[in-house]
């Protein structure tokens, strides 16, 4: 039976590592979608009923589980596969002193906790904007106000 070769684990590695940065980059992408929505378009929001905040926050949370899962699976496989690599091919010898730190000896396990803690902070950042709009809103009119009497303009004279 034939072992695997070198070139081949290091092509996978660096494909999961694309596909990391892709699911990075998407987590993203959707975050700034609803963090606008959330800021820019505070009025649709506050125009939703319960039902639907509860409906959204439900499918944000879900995005937030699946993105997650898919980023902790990944990096779990990328570690696994560079502990491979290291069995196989990581003789010291072999490499450029910092390629062999950076590359044989990169170790991934802890990323999981961070990616947790990223996409908590995130969804509860979302339910806190759904939860307190109204303060958000009512604070932008008392700032508003307060500005328009700095200007001279006294909005009782109405």
């Amino acid at each position: 039976m034939a072992g695997l070769q070198e070139s081949t684990l290091v092509d996978a590695i660096m494909d999961v590592r694309a596909q990391i940065d892709f699911l990075w980059q998407f987590f993203v992408t959707v975050h700034i979608a609803v963090f606008a929505l959330v800021f820019i378009y505070g009025e649709a929001i506050e125009r939703l009923n319960i039902p639907a905040r509860l409906l959204t926050t439900i499918g944000i949370a879900g995005f937030e589980w699946i993105n997650g899962n898919a980023l902790c699976n990944a990096y779990l496989l990328l570690d696994s596969m560079l502990e491979q690599y290291r069995w196989s091919f990581g003789q010291v010898e072999r490499f450029h002193p910092a390629f062999y730190e950076q590359f044989v000896l990169a170790n991934y396990a802890a990323r999981p906790t961070m990616v947790l803690m990223t996409h908590s902070a995130a969804l509860l950042v979302i339910v806190l904007a759904f939860l307190s709009q109204r303060f958000l809103q009512n604070h932008t009119k008392v700032d508003r106000s307060a500005e328009q009497l700095a200007r001279g303009f006294d909005p009782r004279e109405r």
